[in-house]
């Protein structure tokens, strides 16, 4: 009983781990745009999530092949749909305004 309690402890962790990564970058990224808090980082978080997103993404998927649950597949799910955001930003950017 004790193992099946720290398994999915841990499991819940890593699933959480899974969706914060996406959630932090899109902090970073509206902050970006809206200039709320000033920060150094110029244009880093439009590229920090072709490094973060998928390792979130692998994460979710090891545990939803093991376990099944939901909170890995909503992490799946918002890492890919944040990997692919700079993309369609710079393509909608520069077909709207050039180079």
């Amino acid at each position: 009983m004790r193992d099946r309690k720290h398994v999915e402890r841990k499991n819940s962790m890593i699933s959480t781990i899974s969706i914060i990564i996406p959630f932090a970058l899109i902090l970073l990224i509206v902050n970006f745009f809206t200039g709320f808090i000033p920060l150094k980082i110029q244009g880093l978080p439009m590229i920090m999530p072709f490094y973060f997103c998928p390792i979130g993404a692998l994460l979710g998927f090891i545990l939803y092949r093991k376990y099944k649950d939901k909170p890995s597949l909503v992490g799946i799910v918002c890492n890919i749909v944040l990997y692919f955001f700079p993309i369609l930003f710079n393509i909608i950017a520069v077909s709207l305004y050039g180079v």
